[in-house]
C-alpha cells in the first residue's frame, strides 16, 4: 500500500468521492489501495484520499470532479436510525447524561449527542453498506444474476456463485475448466472506469474454488477493517472541527467502537460485551 500526507497544495478527492467520480464501490477502491494497485494520500484528519492525478490515471482520461456532489446540504437522520437511545442516567456537570449508543458504556448528555449526531449522521449511510458486507461475508455465496460473463479483457467464464454484492457491481466467482477458477469482479456498465478499463477484472486466480473462496473473504475481511477505520477519521474530523468542547474524544471512541464492532467477529463482539458489562457493574458500585 503507497500512502502519502497529503500536503495542502495537493488536490485529492475523499474515498466516497473518489468512487462517485469512478462509479466504483469504496469497498473496490479500499481493497485495491490495499494491494498498492491505487496510491493514496493520508489527510491530516486521518482519512484516506486519492491525488487526481491518481483518478486521472484509472480514469485514462480527464476527471471533471465540479460534477461530484457536494455536501453542503445533508438530509437529517433519525435518532432510532443513528442508533441513538433516550436513558434516565446520572448528570454531568449538572446537566442529565441522556443518550447511550451502541458500543459504548458511558452516556452523552444533549448538549454533547449533537457531536455523536453530526459525526455518525455523516457516515451513517457508509455504515451500513458497511455492515452489509460483513454479513454478506458471512454466507456461503448467492444464486448469480447471470451464469456466464464474457468480456475482451478476461475472455469467458461460467459463473459459480455471487460473493459480493457491490451496488451496480458484484464479485464472482468463476470456472473454466476442472482446474481453473478465478474471483471476478464486474462493474456497473455506467462506470467510469468500466468504459476505460473493462466491465470485468480478475482479483485472483486458482486451481481450487474452495482455499481460492476462502482467501478472498479473509482480504475482504481486512478490506472491512480498513472501510471501518476510514470511517471513524472521517468523523473524527467534523467532531474536532464542529464540536471542540463536547469531549469529542469520547465521541470519537464511541464511534471508532462501533465501527470495529460492526465487523468483528462475532466471538469478539461477545468478549468485548462481557468486558463492557463488567466495567459498567464497577461503574456502578
Amino acid at each position: 500500500m503507497q500512502v502519502i500526507n497529503q500536503e495542502p497544495d495537493e488536490d485529492a478527492l475523499t474515498i466516497d468521492d473518489s468512487a462517485v467520480l469512478l462509479g466504483l464501490h469504496e469497498f473496490s477502491l479500499l481493497s485495491r489501495i490495499q494491494t498498492g494497485q491505487i496510491k493514496s494520500a493520508r489527510a491530516r484528519s486521518g482519512e484516506m484520499m486519492i491525488p487526481e492525478s491518481e483518478l486521472v490515471r484509472l480514469a485514462r482520461s480527464p476527471i471533471g470532479t465540479h460534477s461530484i456532489p457536494k455536501d453542503s446540504w445533508q438530509a437529517k437522520l433519525s435518532d432510532e436510525r443513528l442508533g441513538i437511545e433516550w436513558t434516565n442516567g446520572l448528570t454531568r456537570h449538572g446537566e442529565s447524561i441522556a443518550y447511550g449508543v451502541p458500543g459504548y458504556v458511558g452516556g452523552f448528555t444533549a448538549t454533547e449527542i449533537k457531536g455523536y449526531r453530526a459525526a455518525f449522521g455523516a457516515i451513517a449511510s457508509e455504515f451500513e453498506s458497511l455492515t452489509g458486507l460483513k454479513k454478506q461475508l458471512a454466507k456461503h455465496g448467492f444464486t448469480p444474476s447471470e451464469k456466464e460473463i464474457h468480456t475482451p479483457e478476461i475472455g469467458r467464464w461460467l459463473v459459480r456463485t455471487r460473493l459480493l454484492s457491490l451496488g451496480q457491481g458484484e464479485i464472482l466467482l468463476c470456472q473454466r475448466a476442472d482446474y481453473d477458477f478465478a474471483v471476478v469482479e464486474r462493474f456497473g456498465s455506467d462506470s467510469l472506469y468500466a468504459k476505460a478499463n473493462g466491465s470485468a477484472e480478475i482479483l485472483s486466480q486458482g486451481d481450487r474454488n474452495r482455499p481460492l473462496t476462502e482467501e478472498f473473504k479473509g482480504n475482504a475481511q481486512h478490506t472491512l477493517e480498513f472501510m471501518a477505520s476510514n470511517l471513524t477519521a472521517k468523523a473524527q474530523k467534523i467532531v474536532w472541527e464542529q464540536f471542540p468542547d463536547h469531549r469529542p474524544g469520547h465521541i470519537v471512541t464511541a464511534i471508532s467502537e462501533r465501527c470495529r464492532q460492526a465487523i468483528a467477529n462475532e466471538e469478539t463482539i461477545s468478549q468485548s460485551q462481557k468486558v463492557a458489562q463488567s466495567t459498567s457493574r464497577g461503574m456502578r458500585v
